[in-house]
């Protein structure tokens, strides 16, 4: 699918615009911008739709549930961490750099595969309750901080992940071992494809009409090391697709992107999309933080980098910008 240069895009309101719309701000010194950027987050955290915020500032929001801490129970639980094998890293608190509090940090170390660096991922609810179908739109919002050496890199693969919003765990569906895994057929990928130096989307995991499909780029703004870059997708679903040739054109998907002390700027937007889905019971309520490299060169020497993730937000209205 071709991609959009910007420039003939109508323009568009940001997520929360009226929200956060205010004068310069004054200078302030270091305690008082800390806890300016606390309630930032207490307040979007506080609005009535939102219906959940991870901070990382707890040590059970990155539990290890990975089959070589938990064996059999795996993976189950609203939130944690994963690896992918034995000799694998998983990601950690790290509360020296962080919004405020404490952040997750992935590290990304030199002959590493696609995976080493491990995974995370909650559910929208404790309950597995709220999950999203036909008819219904909801946000995710996430901070996500880059190193230079990171960015820097060019890594020989296909190009690495950020955000995986997929299926959500059921109720009544975890004790006979059916845990929801990231590749979905309803999945939304926001990843730097190709290593083109910009976040881009996909969806499905090769299951709707047997791709991958790339979503449509309005702008290219590119990633910026060492601050808090601000990253929303909002998914409003029509009717689900069902992998028929039927198509609707009744669902939207949009990608947000600010850089730390900016206002958003629409960068993907899919309007009269089909999401597929062809499962009656399935339906969105998981999202996983990772930097998976697809295709990643494991013999690869590179400088050690870092990805930093923090202030999550998931709400059934715009989330206003930091």
């Amino acid at each position: 699918m071709p991609e959009h240069d910007g420039t003939a895009a109508a323009a568009a309101a940001a997520p929360g615009a009226a929200a956060t719309a205010a004068e310069p701000r004054a200078a302030t010194s270091v305690s008082d911008g800390r806890s300016a950027v606390e309630r930032s987050f207490s307040l979007r955290c506080a609005a009535p739709a939102v219906v959940r915020c991870v901070s990382f500032d707890t040590p059970e929001q990155v539990a290890d549930l990975s089959w070589w801490a938990v064996g059999e129970q795996t993976g189950r639980g609203p939130m944690g961490a994963l690896r992918n094998d034995a000799a694998a890293l998983i990601p950690e608190r790290d509360c020296t750099v962080a919004v405020a509090g404490c952040s997750l940090r992935f590290t990304i170390r030199s002959r590493s595969g696609a995976g080493d660096s491990g995974s995370w991922f909650v559910n929208f609810s404790d309950d597995l309750s709220v999950r999203f179908g036909e008819g219904q739109e909801f946000y995710v919002q996430w901070r996500q901080r880059f190193s230079k050496t990171f960015l820097d890199t060019r890594f020989r693969g296909n190009g690495w992940k950020q955000a995986i919003i997929g299926q959500g765990d059921r109720p009544g569906y975890l004790p006979d071992g059916k845990v929801i895994w990231s590749c979905t057929e309803m999945e939304l990928v926001v990843e730097n494809t190709l290593m083109r130096g910009y976040p881009q989307m996909y969806h499905s995991c090769g299951g709707k009409d047997g791709q991958y499909e790339p979503l449509w780029n309005d702008r290219a703004p590119p990633y910026r090391a060492d601050e808090w870059m601000t990253f929303q997708v909002k998914v409003k679903i029509g009717t689900w697709y069902h992998n028929d040739r039927k198509y609707h054109r009744d669902s939207t998907v949009e990608l947000w992107v600010a850089r730390e002390g900016g206002r958003s700027q629409r960068v993907v937007v899919a309007d009269g999309y089909d999401l597929a889905n062809a499962d009656p019971g399935a339906s969105y309520g998981k999202l996983w933080l990772l930097p998976y490299h697809s295709a990643k060169d494991a013999g690869q020497e590179h400088p050690p980098g870092y990805v930093w993730y923090d202030e999550v937000v998931i709400s059934r209205a715009p989330i206003p910008d930091p």
